[in-house]
């Protein structure tokens, strides 16, 4: 069993949408103006909601979360330096997190204030496949 979908909650969706698919490079998958953001990652999806909307009923059931949540994104610990200067120039506060001889994280926040990581998939003993470049 693996993860197949993570949720996070914005108040701002276009804002969301610049920093997701500018910043970040992903891909997106559909997007609803003023309910949501779905990016397609390897294997799983990334949803971005704005809970205002999503916390309404529906054909699926309501998603009612708030911004302050985390996701990790898989990262090529060749591209750990070069990702965190690519944050910095955005003019993000990172923060850099040292796991032994497993790797690197970088951690950092969404305009909405979720905290993200970027982590080579070692950190947790798994393989790499599906890291961002």
């Amino acid at each position: 069993m693996r993860i197949l979908e993570t949720c996070l909650y914005v108040d701002d969706l276009d804002r969301a949408e610049q920093f997701y698919t500018q910043l970040l490079g992903l891909t997106l998958h559909s997007r609803v103006p003023g309910r949501h953001l779905f990016y397609r990652l390897d294997g799983s999806m990334l949803l971005i909601f704005d809970p205002r909307a999503s916390a309404q009923p529906g054909d699926v059931p309501p998603h009612a979360g708030a911004p302050g949540a985390h996701a990790c994104l898989t990262l090529d610990p060749t591209q750990t330096d070069a990702w965190e200067a690519r944050l910095r120039a955005a003019g993000l506060t990172v923060t850099r997190y040292a796991w032994g001889d497993r790797g690197e994280s970088l951690y950092f926040h969404d305009p909405a204030g979720n905290v993200l990581e970027l982590a080579p998939p070692r950190i947790w003993g798994l393989d790499a496949p599906g890291v961002l470049p």
